[in-house]
């Protein structure tokens, strides 16, 4: 019986056009499980339904051996782009005269082994950052526009919400980078920073979208388009952006009227009392910091990014505080403050790199 189970073992491994090696490798190793089977007190029958039918075995064995293959072709791939990049980079030193920027050729390296072992959705999520340099360095080099080519890192986080994010969310979740990416073309091409800064009110109209009552949805969005046009028509006709900005309170009344602003009044922990109110004060703050620095400094190219210290907060109050988790935030600070105020978007850029370091430094 173990003839026979090792011959049509061997006949189907054959039909599978398995390699001699490979061959001999498993009759050896399936001879001795076999043997090994009948000396613990099985039978045949027993130990043909503990190895499985000679196909059985042959069709797990084959994909077994088809993935060993092409992991070991993907491995070897991965251990000669180093070698492969660099002689590419001395062809392209020595006879074009290209050490830059033939350096960006160094970028295959890790960009293979994502394409190689990682799966598709999450190897074009870490290819982004790869693809976001070479398409900025390329903008910035070859047609200088480091500003507003630097707009393109925002398809980092937009590629992962796109590829991780269902259909009915899609609007609201990649909202805030519309919002950003309006904001600053109509601020450095247009110089309207504001009132350009309301594009961001988009993004809790959009979110306004998913509330199932009609009529809330409706009175909101009239709310905001109320205000909105209050706001143009006091600062473009009478002159007074500030008095404008009151007429954002309507929102806020058709929040605290539905019962989706409310005060704390229940039964909450003096703890969670002191956050929820450090939050609100901060959005106020937030908010009210915003307008000053636009009214009073004209600043609104960059106050936006007091509103970043809202997430921040929100992550120290309510989270556990680790720095991967504010790096983002601190890392698009430091990236737009030093690319605006002293010219340098074509190197504020490595700000970003922090992300993953400061990742890598608190996992290790």
């Amino acid at each position: 019986m173990k003839a026979k189970y090792l011959n049509e073992l061997k006949e189907v491994l054959i039909e599978y056009r398995a390699s001699n090696k490979d061959l001999n490798d498993i009759l050896s190793d399936y001879d001795q499980l076999y043997e090994d089977a009948l000396a613990s007190g099985k039978t045949d029958d027993e130990v043909w339904q503990m190895l499985g039918t000679p196909r059985e075995a042959a069709n797990e064995l084959i994909d077994t051996l088809q993935r060993r293959k092409e992991k070991n072709i993907k491995t070897k791939i991965i251990a000669v782009m180093p070698f492969i990049s660099l002689i590419v980079f001395f062809v392209l030193g020595f006879y074009q005269d290209l050490w830059h920027p033939g350096w960006l050729v160094f970028l295959a390296i890790p960009m293979s082994a994502i394409l190689l072992q990682a799966r598709l959705k999450d190897g074009i999520v870490a290819l982004m950052p790869f693809l976001s340099v070479i398409i900025f360095l390329i903008l910035g080099w070859g047609y200088d526009l480091w500003n507003p080519g630097w707009m393109v890192f925002l398809s980092i986080p937009v590629v992962a919400i796109l590829l991780h994010t269902n259909v009915k969310e899609l609007p609201v979740a990649i909202s805030p980078f519309v919002a950003v990416i309006a904001f600053m073309i109509l601020g450095f091409e247009y110089n309207l920073w504001n009132p350009g800064w309301l594009v961001f009110l988009i993004i809790p109209m959009l979110g306004i979208l998913h509330e199932k009552n009609l009529l809330k949805v409706f009175v909101y969005e009239l709310s905001f388009a109320l205000a909105i046009g209050f706001y143009l028509y006091m600062g473009y006709v009478e002159g007074s952006w500030g008095y404008g900005a009151i007429g954002f309170l309507l929102p806020v009344a058709m929040g605290l009227i539905f019962g989706d602003v409310k005060f704390m009044v229940g039964n909450f922990s003096e703890e969670e009392r002191k956050k929820a109110i450090t939050m609100v004060g901060i959005i106020v703050v937030a908010i009210g910091l915003f307008l000053a620095l636009g009214f009073g400094l004209g600043g609104w190219a960059w106050a936006w990014q007091v509103f970043l210290l809202i997430p921040v907060v929100a992550i120290i109050l309510f989270d556990k505080v680790r720095l991967t988790a504010l790096m983002p935030f601190l890392a698009v600070i430091i990236f737009f403050s030093v690319g605006y105020f002293f010219d340098m978007f074509h190197i504020s850029w490595l700000a970003f790199l922090l992300i993953p370091i400061t990742a890598i430094i608190e996992n290790a």
